[in-house]
């Protein structure tokens, strides 16, 4: 029987006690400034010492499993370390990390006290930065370097042609470059590419060869993303660490390969039977590691004050959420990173609505807000993507035109997706619907005249599909939801109907949904024709939006200011 480490839960400092996968993936996500990074040094510290569990600040505990006998643990470490011989006992390397036998043996024994003592905590448990990470391949080892058990990753390729063969294609396969691990030298390191020249027999080295080696360009002087993906890259390919924890694994990567690290991670990780605990702020990644083998569950952290709060999402509902096409394609899952997300109909809303947040930020002085706007694809989805960023704990919100309010049955829906009680909504909407519904719009026709020439292009034009609906619109008739969609509130009659509008208005908000009481969002600016992205596109032109006083004030609502 071999020896045996897990850890089975962490405690953050709101009291939520997180039961982690033994084998799968945690990550930690959440706003800037949340604890994301704090918590893995947290968790390395809490197996160090008491006196780490006291200084830990984000994670206040952690608790693990330790299976296996102290003899158990001395055949693991000759396997998986570098044994040496000290002055009066046993000392062993692995990775950087020293140990003497009687202190990690000690520690193992002592495990059931809640810690494990530094010593035992590095040969166990791996935490990679982004420095340490790079670091790993711009080592260099001395060539012909064959002990037992080598003590760096390099040494490990040295001795093995299938490792370093595997390596290489991984690096190909994500930058498109080939690994050549140098060995005509006095000292070996990893080179980009492939030598020009014939390989010879590991008994009839070349000068040829050696001088092709030595042409090619060092790992080490990569760039940062490259070094760090691949360090990570290679410690995982040649030592098994029951614990990893990695920090910021995106850090200096373009899309492509942050998702491709992703599912590396989760293929070695599976593959190792190692656990990770992964602190990102990166969606791509995120998606990189659902798609590989490995539960994931994810643990989003928000901060208030000392106190930071935390809500977990288990590989089962992380699998459904990122299953949904709307939801994985649309990138409502970037909201996770911010402090509030707001869901709109649209993109051209979200586009209008972040210029205005811009103006009120560059122009007039506010704060700059944590939020995202992010489309939902159509006012019928909203409440799918209000549903989904509740369940992991984001703070979101709805932006929709007045008339949301006409179809009672997906008024609902985003009500109760927002945890409204429905029936107190529906009393006051029923006190002013029937009204609206009831009245007829006359249209003058020279009004008609007029717009229609606004419209319609020039005699030289051909009738483009926008325009032609536009016509349409224009010689609709209009019952008072079509009026509303232009003015809102004002086209509620008054009395009762108009007061059970504004307490209905007012209700929305308390629990998060924001409806426009100008009408859609063209009447936020209505000296400007047109609808959707060529509104938008007219008005920021323009810079219209920066003169939109209504506008401004349902904006800071929606920020919260």
């Amino acid at each position: 029987m071999s020896i045996g480490f897990s850890i089975s839960s962490l405690t953050f400092s709101d009291g939520t006690r997180v039961a982690t996968p033994t084998h799968g993936i945690t990550v930690i996500v959440g706003p800037n400034n949340s604890g994301k990074t704090a918590s893995l040094r947290d968790l390395i510290n809490c197996l160090v010492s008491d006196h780490g569990k006291g200084e830990a600040v984000v994670v206040r505990d952690v608790t693990f499993d330790l299976s296996g006998t102290s003899d158990e643990l001395h055949g693991w470490l000759q396997t998986h370390a570098h044994k040496e011989r000290g002055m009066y006992e046993e000392v062993y390397r692995r990775m950087g990390s020293q140990g003497r036998w009687q202190l990690l043996k000690a520690n193992w024994e002592n495990g059931s006290t809640g810690y494990l003592g530094p010593e035992l905590t590095n040969f166990l448990t791996l935490y990679a930065d982004v420095d340490s990470r790079a670091g790993i391949v711009s080592t260099q080892v001395s060539s012909g370097f064959m002990d037992e058990v080598p003590s760096s990753p390099i040494a490990f390729l040295y001795q093995d042609g299938d490792l370093e063969e595997r390596f290489s294609r991984i690096c190909e396969s994500a930058f498109g470059m080939p690994i050549t691990l140098q060995r005509l030298s006095s000292s070996s390191s990893l080179r980009v590419g492939t030598p020009d020249a014939e390989v010879p027999p590991v008994n009839r080295p070349t000068k040829a060869y050696a001088d092709a080696e030595n042409a090619l360009p060092t790992l080490a002087s990569q760039g940062h993303g490259i070094r760090s993906f691949m360090g990570l890259a290679l410690t995982m390919l040649v030592q098994s660490y029951f614990v990893i924890t990695v920090d910021e694994p995106e850090a200096f990567l373009h899309p492509p390969q942050r998702r491709a690290l992703g599912r590396l991670l989760s293929e070695l990780a599976t593959s190792n039977g190692s656990q990770l605990f992964i602190a990102t702020h990166d969606t791509d990644f995120l998606w990189g590691l659902l798609d590989g083998p490995a539960d994931v569950t994810v643990v989003r952290l928000t901060r208030d004050g000392g106190i930071n709060h935390a809500k977990q999402i288990s590989a089962e509902q992380a699998k459904v959420l990122w299953t949904d096409p709307l939801l994985r394609y649309s990138r409502i899952f970037d909201g996770l990173f911010y402090g509030r997300v707001i869901v709109a109909e649209s993109d051209a809303d979200c586009r209008f609505f972040a210029a205005v947040v811009d103006h009120l930020v560059d122009d007039q002085g506010a704060p700059q807000p944590d939020v995202l706007f992010v489309p939902a694809g159509g006012k019928d989805r909203i409440h799918v993507a209000v549903s989904a960023l509740r369940s992991v704990g984001v703070d979101v919100a709805a932006a929709v035109d007045f008339d949301m309010l006409r179809d009672e049955r997906g008024f609902r829906r985003l009500v109760e997706a927002s945890g409204g009680d429905w029936a107190g909504f529906a009393q006051l909407r029923t006190r002013f619907a029937g009204s609206i519904s009831a009245k007829r719009v006359a249209k003058p026709i020279s009004g008609l005249r007029k717009k229609l020439d606004e419209i319609l292009p020039g005699d030289e034009a051909d009738l483009d599909r926008e325009t032609s609906k536009a016509v349409t619109a224009l010689f609709s008739f209009k019952d008072g939801w079509e009026e509303a969609k232009d003015t809102g509130l004002e086209s509620v009659p008054h009395g009762d109907a108009y007061r059970s509008c504004e307490q209905l208005l007012t209700k929305l908000t308390e629990i998060g949904v924001f409806v426009s009481p100008h009408g859609e969002l063209e009447s936020f600016v209505k000296s400007v024709g047109g609808h959707g992205p060529k509104w938008v596109n007219a008005v920021l032109s323009e810079r219209l939006h920066k003169g939109s006083a209504t506008a401004h004030n349902f904006v800071r609502q929606l920020i919260g200011r």
